[in-house]
């Protein structure tokens, strides 16, 4: 039963960040043709899929919870934050591969502060449930409500990527230039998912 659970998490989590990668990537590869529009619609049809494998992640969370059952929500944390990282550093290893982009990132305050900001927003972005789950377990007493904080949580980050890295990836498509921007977007992913391995490394060996 632990391994179908596990399984079921690894899979629905891992999915959801797949899709949410591919929604984005397949936006910005679009950015030379005519028909921006349908290449939207098609992201927004992609994003509503990742949505929907990434509600499953919870009730499945949530089972293992009520279950008291710390090191198997540990566990599949720590698969889940490892696959995801790679997943997102293949995808986007071949999206740079395939479009050769050259970049020069500026190290100025504005885009040092700004990729800071992106890292913790990823850091959220797609794991709040875990997150809420594990903070349930050592709060049991305040689990109900704790979990129900998700969709708060996942506001946050979700407004950041709607008002400000949509927006910018938007100017890019327009343009065709600062291809900068499309760096930051990858590295805000890459180091957010980086750091959520790192959490659940440190979580995993120092719990159980």
């Amino acid at each position: 039963m632990d391994f179908i659970f596990l399984t079921g998490i690894i899979l629905t989590q891992n999915l959801a960040v797949f899709l949410d990668n591919l929604g984005i990537f397949s936006l910005i590869e679009r950015h030379n043709k005519s028909n921006i529009a349908s290449s939207y619609t098609k992201k927004y049809q992609i994003d509503f899929l990742s949505r929907g494998f990434l509600f499953f992640t919870p009730p499945l969370l949530g089972f293992i919870l009520i279950q008291n059952n710390l090191d198997l929500l540990l566990l599949s944390f720590l698969f889940s934050a490892i696959i995801s990282f790679l997943l997102s550093s293949l995808q986007s290893f071949l999206f740079l591969k395939k479009h050769n982009f050259n970049f020069n990132f500026h190290k100025n305050t504005r885009s040092i502060l700004i990729l800071i900001l992106g890292l913790f927003v990823f850091f959220t972005h797609l794991y709040v449930p875990f997150y809420l789950n594990i903070i349930g377990f050592f709060s049991s007493e305040n689990s109900l409500w704790i979990v129900q904080l998700s969709p708060a949580l996942t506001s946050l980050s979700t407004a950041f990527i709607v008002y400000y890295l949509d927006p910018t990836i938007a100017k890019f498509i327009d343009s065709k230039k600062n291809k900068n921007i499309i760096l930051e977007m990858i590295l805000m992913r890459l180091l957010g998912r980086l750091s959520i391995v790192i959490l659940a490394l440190f979580l995993f060996f120092t719990i159980i």
